[in-house]
């Protein structure tokens, strides 16, 4: 049968278990609703599960209530309110389109008195108040996630970006530390560390030493062979003295042009001109540049951090001294002060 869900309903009345116990109306031709059988036999499997734990929830406390469910009728699924109260008799249940429906039937049926419809009013009201605040409360729920995750992804690219100014900081520290043609440290790198080590070579009393050299007669190469080739044997003699100096420990500097400075911790005046007497000879073998073998010299002058030479800038005007010696003695050679 059809029937206007806005003007139908039914109402049964049950006992604390949900067991029809009488049909007190029925407009909607509900397929199966008979005595003795459980109210939940007419709506659907989630609706069923919801409704018996109404039921149980209620069982003796005189409430009045109001909940949504799914009922089948003629190959149909209409989505009703129910309502209902507990009566002396047992609990009665109402089913129609609307809550207002629901209650207007229940009181019909009933003849309910005022203090019960009013119970009934304000479930239905206060369930309808806490729908809303659950959909307001999904609804702030929803936002508040929605901005942890705006914040969570912030933040990790804050991180990133933090991240990579950090890389690009570090490799504006070494450039503007190291030589661009050489790769070694450039003047201001090397007197950085040159004043640090010693600072810490006169605090605990250790040994430190320098060499400064530069390659005899560069002007000629550069003249002969152009300023690239020239460019070529400054990173050649870089490479083959850092192959005789102690790895992690010497430290190479580019003064400026042809001249090169070495700072030698842990090492006293005789070990510093040893190192450098084996720059001197490894700087007598060819270097070989294109089709070219070029014959190279160095001069060296090394100086130790003594009494006469207390801080850096002493100990390199020392070094720069010894050097002097080493030109004026016809190059080639190794000299000290």
């Amino acid at each position: 049968m059809s029937f206007d869900p806005a003007t139908t309903g039914f109402a049964v009345m049950c006992n604390e278990r949900g067991i029809i116990q009488k049909i007190i109306r029925d407009d909607m031709g509900v397929t199966g609703l008979a005595l003795g059988q459980p109210v939940g036999q007419f709506v659907d499997s989630s609706s069923r599960t919801k409704l018996l734990n109404f039921l149980v929830e209620l069982r003796g406390k005189g409430a009045a209530f109001d909940w949504e469910v799914n009922i089948p009728q003629q190959n149909q699924i209409h989505t009703y309110r129910l309502a209902g109260a507990v009566d002396e008799d047992g609990l009665l249940i109402v089913g129609a389109s609307t809550p207002q429906r629901a209650l207007n039937l229940l009181h019909e049926l009933m003849k309910i008195n005022d203090a019960q419809a009013n119970a009934l009013r304000m479930a239905v009201k206060d369930q309808t108040q806490t729908v809303r605040a659950q959909r307001e409360s999904e609804s702030i729920y929803d936002e508040i996630s929605r901005l942890n995750n705006e914040l969570v992804t912030l933040q990790r690219d804050l991180a990133k970006k933090n991240a990579e100014l950090e890389r690009l900081n570090a490799e504006m520290t070494r450039l503007a530390i190291t030589d661009s043609l050489t790769g070694v440290y450039n003047r201001r790198g090397f007197f950085e560390i040159c004043a640090r080590e010693t600072d810490r070579a006169r605090r605990f009393g250790r040994p430190l030493s320098v060499i400064m050299f530069d390659l005899d007669h560069f002007k000629e190469i550069n003249d002969t062979y152009g300023h690239p080739a020239g460019d070529e044997v400054l990173r050649l003699v870089v490479t083959r003295c850092q192959q005789n100096l102690r790895s992690n420990v010497d430290v190479i500097g580019r003064y400026g042009g042809d001249e090169f400075m070495v700072l030698l911790p842990e090492s006293t005046l005789e070990n510093a001109r040893y190192i450098a007497e084996r720059l001197l000879n490894a700087a007598r073998n060819p270097l070989t540049l294109g089709d070219v073998q070029l014959n190279i010299t160095f001069s060296l002058g090394v100086a130790e951090l003594d009494q006469q030479a207390d801080d850096f800038e002493q100990l390199l005007q020392r070094a720069d001294r010894a050097l002097y010696m080493a030109k004026e003695s016809g190059r080639n050679c190794v000299r000290t002060v």
